[in-house]
């Protein structure tokens, strides 16, 4: 019985050895096989990491050359650029040394002057106040001469009815016509009792000569002195100083009066100033101005106005104060742009300004989008070019 089990146990244990054995060698092969897979995985991803590091090192190389060119380049330019400000500091040195020897040369010449500068500032004042003495006197005298006039006027009209009193008998004489009467204004003509439109002649004070003017006796009561009128374009007025100064044109058609003699007017006794425009479709509009006076040539024709109203836009088309007249060759505007020469005309343009009624006369069709022609900016706009306009005046107590 012992040697049976004993044999039973040696087969038995044998069995299970080979079993054994055969598990054992099909795990062993289960886990090679797994080692292999991974390791091959593991090799591939270190092959694509490979790559990539060579090829991240292969631009960072690239991009190192190209910096060290650019480097290179600026490296360059700065060593020029040093070079040329060593040279441009050379010639500065240079010419500092020009410079001072110059204001050392020239110091007393400038000392002496502006010693000179200085005198003639004060001779300048002193003549200033003199002459500020000799207007006052100037409208004084006009003044007297104006109501030495109306006197006159009165005297002749008393004689002529002594005449007719004297004389029954005789033909009474014939009045006399309006050129023959020493009236200063279209205001003095429409007291007088003239009242139709048309060109009288004006006897203006401290004028030698009487001026022909064309005289307005139906707007707003009449007795507008009319200073500029633009129609049809058959007047010129691209003109010089001397022209605007004594006037030019037809007072039955276009014509500027003269900066004279409306100066001599607005000088000795409080004006107002009207101003008319017309456009090409037949809108009209107006500027009124309470108070309007111009400066004499000496003070450039200086404009000075006060009281806007009307229908020519909210605000005033032209520079209330202190602008000086200016013509293509006299510029006294506030730019350096030469206004005269640039928008063409005679105008009070301060900076080019927001009207100028001398300016260049286009045809209808033809009047848009001129700088340089007939505007008013709050009426139709900085570059509308107007049909019809007038510029007119009389006492502000008429």
């Amino acid at each position: 019985l012992e040697s049976y089990i004993q044999r039973s146990m040696t087969s038995e244990v044998a069995r299970v050895q080979q079993h054994v054995a055969q598990t054992h060698t099909a795990t062993m092969l289960e886990i090679g096989t797994s080692l292999l897979n991974q390791t091959a995985e593991q090799t591939r991803k270190l092959t694509d990491v490979e790559a990539q590091v060579l090829n991240q090192t292969s631009r960072l190389e690239t991009q190192l050359l190209e910096n060290s060119l650019s480097t290179t380049k600026l490296e360059e330019q700065l060593l020029q650029q040093t070079n040329e400000i060593h040279t441009l500091q050379s010639r500065n040195n240079v010419l500092e040394t020009r410079v001072l020897a110059m204001e050392s040369k020239h110091q007393a010449e400038l000392e002496g002057m502006r010693t000179e500068k200085e005198t003639l500032q004060r001779l300048v004042s002193r003549q200033s106040h003199t002459i500020e003495d000799l207007e006052k006197s100037l409208r004084a005298t006009t003044s007297n001469a104006s109501l030495l006039q109306r006197q006159q006027q009165q005297l002749l009209e008393s004689v002529q009815k002594l005449v007719r009193l004297g004389s029954p008998g005789e033909a009474s004489p014939a009045p006399l016509r309006p050129e023959e009467r020493p009236f200063q204004d279209c205001a003095q003509t429409r007291r007088a009792g003239f009242n139709a439109s048309g060109v009288y002649t004006l006897h203006v004070a401290n004028m030698t000569e009487p001026r022909k003017a064309f005289c307005d006796m139906e707007t707003d009561r009449g007795g507008w002195t009319v200073i500029q009128r633009r129609a049809n374009g058959s007047v010129n007025f691209q003109r010089k100083w001397k022209d605007y100064r004594q006037g030019f044109g037809d007072p039955a058609g276009e014509y500027w009066l003269g900066n004279e003699a409306v100066h001599l007017l607005t000088s000795q006794a409080s004006y107002a100033l009207r101003v008319e425009l017309l456009d090409w479709e037949g809108n009209q509009a107006y500027a009124h101005y309470e108070t309007f006076q111009l400066g004499s040539e000496r003070h450039l024709y200086r404009i000075t106005l006060k009281g806007y109203r009307g229908t020519a836009g909210r605000q005033s088309g032209m520079v209330l104060q202190g602008t000086s007249f200016s013509t293509r060759d006299s510029d006294n505007d506030n730019c350096l742009c030469k206004c005269a020469q640039m928008l063409s005309g005679g105008w009070w343009f301060d900076a080019c300004g927001l009207s100028n009624l001398n300016g260049i006369y286009y045809p209808a069709k033809h009047n848009v989008r001129k700088l340089n022609g007939i505007r008013w900016h709050h009426f139709q706009g900085p570059s509308y070019s107007l049909k019809g306009t007038r510029m007119m005046i009389r006492p502000s107590d008429f």
